[in-house]
C-alpha cells in the first residue's frame, strides 16, 4: 500500500508541472481574448473575412488599410498580448513549486514559465506576420513587449526567488 502511495504521488508530481502549463496557455488566451474585447469598442470592425481568403499579398493590403483607418489596433494588440504572457506566467510561476526532498529545500521552477513565454512569443510572431501581417518592426516590437512583461511577471511572481529550506515554514 505505501508503495502504491509513493509511486501515485511521484506520477502526480510528474504530472502537476505540465497540467499547469497547459492551465498557464490557456489563462493567457483567456486574458488575451479579453483585453482584445476591451479595445473592440475602439476599433473598426477587424476585417476577419478579407484575411481568411485572401493570398498573402492580399493580407497586406488589407491589415495596411486596416492600420491605418485605426493606428491604435496595433497597441491594443501589443497590450492583449503582452497582458496574455503575464498573466500565464505569473500563474504558473505562482502555482509551480518544486520540493526537492535530496536537499530539503523549495526550488522555483522556471522551465515551465519559460515555455509558456517562449510559446506565446511563437504566437505572436505566427499571428504577426502570417495571419494578420503587420510588418517586421512591429512584430520585433511585439515579441520584446511579450518577453518584457514575461519576465517581469516572472520577477514578481517570485521566480527568481533563492531556494528555501523548509525548516523556516510551520509545517504543522
Amino acid at each position: 500500500m505505501r508503495t502504491i502511495k509513493a509511486a501515485y504521488k511521484k506520477i502526480a508530481n510528474a504530472v502537476r508541472p505540465v497540467l499547469l502549463s497547459i492551465v498557464a496557455l490557456f489563462l493567457a488566451g483567456v486574458i488575451t481574448t479579453v483585453f482584445h474585447l476591451i479595445f473592440t469598442p475602439f476599433l473598426d470592425p477587424f476585417p476577419q473575412e478579407a484575411l481568411m481568403s485572401a493570398d498573402w499579398a492580399g493580407k497586406v493590403a488589407a491589415m495596411d488599410a486596416y492600420m491605418k483607418a485605426n493606428p491604435f489596433a496595433v497597441y491594443s494588440a501589443l497590450i492583449a498580448h503582452g497582458m496574455g504572457a503575464f498573466a500565464g506566467v505569473y500563474f504558473l510561476t505562482r502555482l509551480n513549486i518544486a520540493y526537492d526532498r535530496k536537499n530539503n529545500i523549495v526550488r522555483p521552477q522556471w522551465i515551465g514559465p519559460l515555455i509558456v513565454a517562449g510559446f506565446w512569443m511563437y504566437a505572436d510572431i505566427q499571428n504577426d506576420l502570417r495571419d494578420a501581417p503587420i510588418g517586421p518592426a512591429w512584430t520585433i516590437l511585439d515579441v520584446v513587449v511579450t518577453a518584457v512583461l514575461s519576465f517581469l511577471a516572472y520577477l514578481l511572481a517570485g521566480g527568481a526567488r533563492k531556494a528555501r529550506t523548509t525548516d523556516e515554514f510551520y509545517k504543522g
